[in-house]
């Protein structure tokens, strides 16, 4: 590939050095005189220039365009530019150069000071006003035609590169799923076992060390009851039956353990709480209670949940105690916990404070204000598409103005006696004719219809003296663009056989530009209009049918990736319902069986035994917790490029994620781009919000001190799929990235 490249690097300033050649060749033989040594000279320094600006387009392109400009000038004000034609060629290219590898703001900036030095050099010869217009308005035409078009490739060209890596990585993904899976089943192991383990250990070698018939017999009869509910929770866990919880649900665990001061003041807000969180909320108090148990028996405990600035926030705290018994915990409860936490967008923190122990949880609410609204996504200065198609109307806008500002080299529609009011009329219709170009993807066909009513009210300013006499002779100058929206309103079709009941527009495009064209003579209008109408169906039927065939082959790219996606899908479903399998077959030859002895046990009223096969229990489950939580393999590691990878991204830096929004299934081009924007402004103990709008998708990382040369290269790769990047005061970073088409 780098080859390839090289030898494409060295064809271009190749291509342009034999047609300067041939000009000097075919010029030398159609003049009787040379342009004389001096000149020559100048003309040949101007070509190598030139020449040397193509050989650095690709890794300077400003630098490139900026030479390629100065051998422009330089030949134009040495008198030797018809002597060296490649110059013009050579900004061109550069132009195109940068339009491709750079950010859209650059290129912009660049096409606009290339299209004003001709400007300044048509004005530096001297010529009147009206040729300084046409030949700055023309150059703009042709900068805007070469950005328009080198945006669209680099547009293209990133999202096919980033599909390549989507499929590239689609084994990642795999991986990537079973360990989630194997994570989320040590999470659900620890937490709706252990905890009742833990409750018979410490009631059992409380009521045997003290020697009371009725402690013995309530500790009995506990655990009988508590061995039975986490035999029916292993073998729910093991098919893979977790129910989502509520918050009511804590208010029954706390109950459960008696002296604890409880107060949860949510109650109005219960319907906001998605069962995720409520799920969440619930494995952190269960975790830190069943702490409490095992490492501060007698302590006074206090358990709050409240709402916080939009998030749920749930405090334990304890006053200290003594430990209850000892190895009964395996180290990595609030580990994992703390990591489902971050995954789900919060913060887990737990520490000494005071004498006691304190687990803290902020847990964000989709319906708080920390969640980002699709009212403020950030859309100023929005590139991709809409960039385009502004460029595409600005084209519309200065060919057919640039042409009739020339005199002798198109329609004359200025003349020096029309008055003030016709010019104003005219530039307003020449504005009207090319706004509906900035809308022809999301408003094909109330484009077309408005560029076709202006066109009819041209006609009708014309035929009443409105606008100088015969002005509609510019209209030849203006209708490709009814052409490029009557090609958007095929190809923006939503289905492909809708594309073919466009069809009437091209009837319509045609009798509107038969009607501009007919002779002003009343007999022959009819006549007029059904030959120059029909001609005008020839191109106008070709234009609709590529559309139709883009719409097609758009329609057939989307379903082939939607089916790949869909089988990705499938094969990440069945990864982790394999892995599930193997877990619940190794659950239920493990774990399951101390706790069936102890349930034996505790119905046979043996206390030591029913101690000893609770403690075994609880080694088993250590044991397996340990195997699970070991990763698969050294590549397993890495997270896919999707959005799923960047809660995994995240738990790698301590920092936390969140979705929001309608979550979905996304473009491959546009998961890969939201994994890159979230890698890029990844840091430790970030936030990290991805938001799913209608349009798009929004990554915002919070409170991260903004770095340049790193900002820099997210902004040419969001650019580079037509999103736009924005920081705040606070170091907040913004990524928005379309969900949009090529067409």
């Amino acid at each position: 590939m780098g080859e390839h490249r090289e030898r494409s690097a060295r064809l271009v300033p190749g291509i342009l050095a034999v047609l300067q050649a041939l000009w000097w060749a075919v010029a030398a033989l159609g003049r009787d005189a040379s342009p004389g040594p001096v000149r020559t000279a100048l003309a040949a320094a101007a070509v190598a220039v030139a020449l040397g600006a193509m050989a650095l387009r690709r890794a300077a392109p400003a630098a490139a365009l900026a030479a390629a400009v100065a051998a422009v000038v330089g030949a134009d004000v040495s008198r030797v530019l018809a002597w060296a034609p490649v110059t013009v060629a050579a900004v061109l290219v550069a132009l195109y150069s940068l339009a491709l590898r750079r950010t859209a703001g650059a290129s912009a900036l660049g096409a606009l000071l290339a299209a004003l030095t001709v400007g300044c050099l048509v004005l530096w010869h001297g010529a009147q006003p009206r040729i300084v217009a046409a030949g700055a308005l023309l150059a703009c035409a042709g900068a805007a035609a070469v950005w328009v078009r080198g945006r669209s490739r680099r547009w293209r060209r990133a999202l096919g590169s980033a599909r390549e890596e989507y499929a590239r990585r689609a084994p990642d993904l795999l991986r990537h799923t079973a360990r989630g899976e194997r994570r989320g089943f040590a999470a659900e192991l620890h937490d709706v076992v252990a905890h009742r383990l833990t409750g018979v250990t410490v009631s059992a070698a409380a009521a045997l060390r003290l020697g009371r018939e009725d402690l013995m017999a309530e500790a009995t009869r506990h655990a009988g009851h508590e061995g039975r509910l986490a035999l029916l929770e292993l073998d729910a866990l093991a098919d893979a039956l977790a129910v989502p919880r509520r918050l009511e649900e804590v208010d029954a665990l706390v109950a459960a353990f008696p002296g604890v001061r409880y107060t949860r003041t949510v109650a109005a807000l219960e319907p906001a709480v998605e069962p995720a969180t409520a799920s969440l909320a619930f494995r952190v108090v269960r975790e830190a209670l069943t702490n409490t148990v095992r490492y501060a028996a007698g302590a006074t405990v206090e358990v709050r949940l409240a709402l916080e600035r939009g998030d749920l926030v749930v405090h334990v705290r304890d006053s200290g105690g003594a430990l209850a018994v000892a190895d009964l915990g395996s180290g990595t409860g609030l580990t994992a916990l703390a990591e489902a936490v971050a995954a789900d967008g919060g913060r887990l923190t737990a520490g000494p404070v005071g004498t006691g122990w304190r687990v803290s949880a902020r847990l964000p609410l989709a319906t708080g204000p920390t969640a980002v609204r699709e009212s403020a996504r950030f859309r100023s200065g929005r590139r991709g598409p809409a960039a385009l198609d502004a460029a595409l109307a600005l084209l519309a806008l200065a060919v057919p103005l640039g042409a009739a500002l020339v005199p002798g080299g198109g329609p004359d529609v200025f003349p020096g006696g029309a008055g003030v009011t016709g010019h104003i009329a005219l530039l307003a219709l020449l504005v009207l004719h090319a706004l509906p170009l900035a809308r022809r993807r999301t408003a094909p066909r109330s484009g077309l219809l408005a560029a076709s009513a202006v066109v009819l009210l041209w006609l009708g300013c014309d035929r009443l003296g409105v606008t100088a006499p015969h002005t509609t002779d510019l209209l030849l100058w203006c209708w490709w663009g009814d052409l490029v929206l009557l090609y958007s309103v095929a190809a923006r079709a939503p289905t492909a056989p809708g594309a073919r009941r466009t069809w009437p527009a091209v009837l319509g495009v045609a009798a509107v530009a038969g009607l501009a064209m007919v002779s002003e003579d009343v007999r022959r209008v009819a006549l007029g209009w059904a030959v120059f109408g029909a001609l005008a169906a020839v191109p106008a039927a070709a234009v609709w049918a590529c559309g139709v065939r883009s719409c097609g082959r758009r329609r057939t790219g989307a379903d082939s990736e939607s089916a790949r996606r869909a089988a990705l899908n499938r094969a990440a479903a069945e990864a982790a319902r394999a892995e599930r399998l193997r877990l619940s077959a190794e659950l239920r030859a493990t774990a399951r069986r101390p706790v069936a002895a102890m349930v034996a046990a505790a119905d046979a009223a043996d206390l030591p035994q029913v101690l000893a096969e609770a403690r075994g229990g609880l080694r088993a489950l250590r044991e397996l917790l340990t195997e699970v939580r070991e990763p698969l393999d050294a590549d397993d590691d890495v997270p896919p490029p999707t959005v799923a990878g960047i809660a995994a991204l995240a738990a790698r830096h301590r920092a936390t994620a969140r979705l929001t929004g309608r979550v979905r299934s996304l473009p491959a081009a546009m998961e890969v781009a939201a994994y890159r924007s979230a890698e890029a402004l990844m840091s430790d103990e970030a936030r990290v919000t991805v938001h799913y709008a209608a349009d798009g998708v929004e990554v915002v990382v919070h409170r991260r001190p903004p770095a340049g040369p790193s900002l820099r290269r997210l902004h040419a790769m969001a650019d580079a799929v037509g999103g736009t990047l924005a920081t705040t005061g606070d170091g907040t970073v913004r990524v928005w990235l379309p969900e949009v088409v090529p067409a």
